[in-house]
This record gives structure tokens, C-alpha cells and sequence, in this order.
């Protein structure tokens, strides 16, 4: 008798969740109930095992275990086939997983089941709108409204939808029917006009506009739009009057000036477009990403056209005035002068950006890039170190950061960056080959000559004829007086692919002085000479293997151009002095 009231006791628990079925998200706070009279004829025990089956379904779709919550539901249905919250569970299961067609079936059924159910048409009608069925949506609509006649958000989905079906006459009742019973509103009217547009009631538009502005004059946007739209009916004086109109309303605002300025350009009326486009750009109410874009569209029409170029550096200019302190004001200004090739200017200008904004990897790796190109590399250690810390994943800082230390002579830096940098390349090439390339330099300046050569063979493994690494490579074996085959091996290919290339070809030559092949050697030198010019390590190198050859006071006139030049090597000075070769 316990184990009886024990099961009744459970039961009705059961039911009563039941009966408040799941939440859905869509439908917040509210429920979809189940109808009582389906239950009518299940024992006792079907009941149970229903009411079981149902909760468990729903706990298990909170938790995210669709599968399981599906199967449970499918038993439910098995139990009781014509229950709907069960339908609607799964209707709501098949929609969110893109199952369109099975959501469709399940939404019918359920809000057929239930048609004043909210949450069951709800179903069905955005299975019905994913399936593009415009036409029937309405219908549902249509039944919606009847059911809630206060609510708007019904008749606005009703015109939504038959817009998408291209019914715009029917459209546009259900919106002047929206207005008449909810009261005026900036939404409807606009969606009013738009439809007015597409059915071609030029008239009715205009109208719908005037009226706009009647609802509040104060309001210098809805002036705008009238203008606009006289624009696009070539109807130029009237627009002219209608933002005249807008400025008195308002004349400091800035969209309204923009709006003119737009005016002006449709008319190439140059003079008053840039006017009125200076004036917005004084305001400081125009937002900075306005300015930004506006800026962007003038990058490309200034690079083949002066004007432009002029009118679009005055518009920096007052943008930089009217917010000092906006990255976006010093990236713009930043990119017109890498543009116009002053890289410094540009650098300087991009340091302040990320100053004002650190958020933004791409100023970040814009400015990396400037520090290197015009090889201050002491700042672009401190930038990619800092940028590092900001965004550990992004692997160009850490090629910067490993760069920029070997330029420096910070050896050791540079391999614990360039090493933790290349965990983070993917799937490309020849990044990884300037990370294995720059390894193998910090490598072998730390005389870690194992490591040096693994990281080179590392780099021609992705590319075997790259011209860079196989030159590099050469000369790093050729300056230890190791390897010396393969680096002539090396070096010979590097000229094959990339003939009269003076450096390669210093190269060559100096692994085969390193080979006391002097006379070959000689050849190659002077070849690179004659390429180079003033290139101090190819004049010394070229003085050492003449004084091989025994025509010392050439190789004495080469030593002292490579002194003229400013460099060479730590032997230069001796050599010069003591008329003699020191290595």
C-alpha cells in the first residue's frame, strides 16, 4: 500500500512540472502547456513513464545534450502521439539545429493542436519563414492578431512577412493599420515609405515624409530624408530648400552638413561640397569613426588626384585638432604619410595610436613594421615587446622582437623569441622560413653553430632554393672555415638562380679565397666590385684576395676605399698601417 502512494505521489508531481512543460529560450519567462484531455486513456503507469520521459527531456536540453533530449522525446511521443508540448520540444530542437523540414512538421502539428497557444504559433511561424513560406507566415499572423489584437510586434511581423513575399500593397496596410490603432511612430513611417518607393507612389511617399516631419519639426533627420528623397526624384532645388529647412532647425549638426555635402558632390559642385565637409568635420558631436571612413574613401581618391590628396590632408588636419587623443585620428593621418613615402612621420604618428588605444594588434603591427623599415630597431624591440604582452598569440611580434635583437646584438633575446614565435606558425611557408632563416643568424652569432646549422637546414627543407638562406648559410660556414664544400655548393646555387647579384656573388668569391682558390676567387670579386660599388665588404674582401696574388698596392687602394666607405672589418686599420693582410 506504501509503494502505491509512493507512485500516485510521484505521478502527480509529475504532471504538475508537466504542465508547465519546458521553457524555451525564445519564449523567456512563459510556458507552453500540455492539454489534459490528451492524457485521457494512458494508464497510470503510461503517465508516469510520459511525465518521466518529458522532464528528463527537458533537463537534458538545458544541459546541451540534444541527442538524448530528442530520443526522450520521440518515447514521449510513442506514449502519447498527439501531445503537443512534446511536438513543440522537438519542433524547437529540429529548428536550432537547422532541420528545417522536421521543425516545420512538428511546428504545424503542435499550433494546429493549440491555435490560441502563442508560443506554438511562434513555432511555427519562424519554421515557416525559414522555409521562405512568406505567405502562409501571414496567415499565422493573421491568427496571432486575433488572438492578441494588443499586440504590435504581431502586426509588424505580419507586414515583415508580406514584404519578404513581395506583397508591398498588403504590407503597407498592415503597417497604416499598425499606426492607426498604436499611434504614430518613426519605424512604422519609414517602413511606410520604403514600401511606398518599392510600389512606386512617388506621391504618397513625399506625403508620408511631410508627415514625418509634422510629427516632430524639431527633429533635423527626418528633413534629410525628404532632401534625399528629392534627390533621387532630380528634384535639386527642392532638396536645396528642404536642407535649408534642416539647418535652421539645427544648423551645427553634423549629419545635416554631411547630408549637403552629399548634395553637392551629386552636382560636382566641388567648392561647397569640401565646405560643408569641413564644417562637419569641426564638429566633435560627428563620431571619429564617421570621420575615419569618410577619410578611408578619400585614401583612394587622392592617390592619382592632387586636389584630393590636399583636400583630404586639410580634413586630417581638423580631425587631429578636434580629438587629439583619438588613435583612429593619428592612424589615418598615419597611413597618407606612408603613403607619401615619409615613413618616419608615419611611424611617429602610429606610435601615438597605440599610446591612445593599445587595443588594436593591426596598429600595433603596422607600427613594427615602419620601426624596421627604417631600421630603428631599438624601438622595434620596445614596440614588440609590448606588443607581446598584449597579444601572446600574434606571431609577428615575435618575429619583430627576434629581428629587431639580433640587429642589436641581443643574441640570446632574439632565439627565445623567435623560438616561442614559431610555435604559433601555421600554414605559412615563408614565415617560417624567416623565423628558421633568423634563427639560424642568433644562433650562430652565439657561436651555437649546431643549432645554427639545424635551423638553415630547418629552412631549406620548406624551401631548397631559397637564394637569401643559401647565400647566408654559405657564408656564415665560409667565415668558420667549416663545411667549406658545402658552402661553395651552397653559394654556386645561389648564383645560378639569381646571376650578377653582387652579394651573392662576394659571397662565392670569398668561400673560394677561404679555399686559397685565389685566382677564381679574384674573378668573382671583381665582378661584385664592378656590380657593388662602394660596398665595404666586398672592397676588403677584394683587397685581401689581391694581396694573395701578390698586387699588394691594389689591395692597399681597396683597403683604404672600404676605410673612406666608413666600415670593415677589425683587421682594417692594421692592415691599412702595416701594408700587410691580417685575418
Amino acid at each position: 500500500m506504501k509503494q502505491n502512494k509512493y507512485i500516485i505521489f510521484n505521478l502527480f508531481l509529475c504532471l504538475t512540472v508537466l504542465g508547465f512543460s519546458c521553457k524555451s529560450s525564445k519564449q523567456g519567462s512563459k510556458t507552453a502547456s500540455t492539454d489534459p484531455k490528451k492524457d485521457k486513456g494512458l494508464s497510470t503507469e503510461a503517465q508516469t513513464k510520459f511525465a518521466y520521459d518529458f522532464i528528463n527531456g527537458c533537463k537534458e536540453r538545458m544541459k546541451g545534450n540534444v541527442e538524448i533530449a530528442e530520443n526522450l522525446f520521440k518515447e514521449c511521443l510513442k506514449i502519447n502521439p498527439s501531445s503537443a508540448p512534446t511536438k513543440y520540444e522537438l519542433g524547437n530542437i529540429y529548428r536550432f539545429s537547422a532541420q528545417y523540414d522536421l521543425a516545420l512538421k512538428y511546428g504545424k502539428e503542435c499550433a494546429a493542436a493549440d491555435q490560441k497557444n502563442e508560443w506554438y504559433q511562434l513555432l511555427y511561424l519562424e519554421c515557416l519563414h525559414s522555409k521562405r513560406l512568406y505567405a502562409q507566415a501571414a496567415d499565422v499572423y493573421s491568427r496571432l492578431i486575433k488572438n492578441f489584437p494588443e499586440r504590435p510586434d504581431f502586426y509588424e511581423g505580419l507586414a515583415a512577412e508580406y514584404m519578404y513575399g513581395g506583397l508591398y500593397e498588403k504590407s503597407y496596410k498592415a503597417y497604416d493599420e499598425l499606426e492607426k490603432k498604436f499611434g504614430p511612430s518613426e519605424t512604422f513611417s519609414l517602413n511606410k515609405i520604403k514600401l511606398l518607393k518599392q510600389i512606386k507612389k512617388t506621391k504618397e511617399a513625399e506625403d508620408e515624409l511631410k508627415k514625418l516631419i509634422s510629427f516632430n519639426p524639431s527633429e533635423p533627420r527626418y528633413y534629410t530624408y525628404l532632401a534625399e528623397f528629392y534627390q533621387e526624384n532630380r528634384q535639386n532645388d527642392k532638396a536645396l530648400e528642404t536642407y535649408k529647412k534642416a539647418l535652421k532647425v539645427d544648423s551645427l549638426n553634423p549629419m545635416v552638413h554631411l547630408a549637403l555635402a552629399d548634395y553637392y558632390k551629386s552636382l560636382n559642385d566641388k567648392e561647397n561640397f569640401f565646405r560643408e565637409m569641413k564644417i562637419a568635420f569641426e564638429n566633435p558631436d560627428l563620431e571619429v569613426d564617421t570621420k575615419y571612413k569618410i577619410l578611408g574613401s578619400y585614401y583612394e581618391l587622392s592617390e592619382k588626384n592632387e586636389e584630393f590628396k590636399n583636400r583630404a590632408y586639410e580634413l586630417t588636419a581638423i580631425m587631429l585638432k578636434v580629438h587629439p587623443m583619438s588613435a583612429e585620428s593619428h592612424s589615418i593621418y598615419a597611413e597618407f604619410l606612408y603613403r607619401d613615402k615619409k615613413q618616419k612621420e608615419a611611424r611617429d604618428e602610429y606610435a601615438v595610436a597605440v599610446k591612445y588605444d593599445k587595443s588594436r594588434f593591426e596598429s600595433w603591427n603596422r607600427l613594427m613594421y615602419l620601426d624596421s623599415e627604417i631600421g630603428d630597431y631599438k624601438s622595434l624591440e620596445t614596440h614588440s615587446s609590448e606588443a607581446i604582452e598584449l597579444f601572446p598569440n600574434q606571431v609577428s611580434s615575435y618575429f619583430f622582437n627576434g629581428y629587431s635583437n639580433i640587429q642589436i646584438k641581443n643574441y640570446e633575446k632574439a632565439v627565445e623569441s623567435l623560438r616561442d614565435g614559431v610555435e604559433f606558425v601555421y600554414s605559412n611557408n615563408p614565415l617560417l622560413i624567416d623565423f628558421y632563416s633568423n634563427l639560424g643568424t642568433a644562433y650562430n652569432y652565439l657561436k651555437e653553430y649546431d643549432k645554427s646549422d639545424k635551423a638553415f637546414d630547418d629552412a631549406l627543407k620548406v624551401d631548397p632554393d631559397n637564394t637569401g638562406i643559401l647565400n647566408n648559410y654559405a657564408y656564415f660556414l665560409s667565415l668558420r672555415k667549416k663545411n667549406l664544400d658545402k658552402a661553395e655548393k651552397y653559394s654556386r646555387r645561389s648564383n645560378e638562380l639569381s646571376p650578377n647579384n653582387p652579394v651573392f656573388m662576394d659571397t662565392y668569391g670569398w668561400i673560394l679565397y677561404r679555399q686559397e682558390k685565389y685566382i677564381q676567387a679574384e674573378e668573382w670579386l671583381a665582378g661584385a666590385v664592378k656590380s657593388a660599388g662602394k660596398r665595404t665588404a666586398i672592397l676588403e674582401h677584394y683587397g685581401d684576395v689581391l694581396y694573395k696574388l701578390g698586387r699588394k698596392e691594389e689591395a692597399l687602394n681597396y683597403w683604404k676605399q672600404t676605410k673612406e666607405a666608413g666600415q670593415g672589418s677589425e683587421f682594417l686599420d692594421r692592415k691599412i698601417s702595416d701594408k700587410k693582410l691580417y685575418e
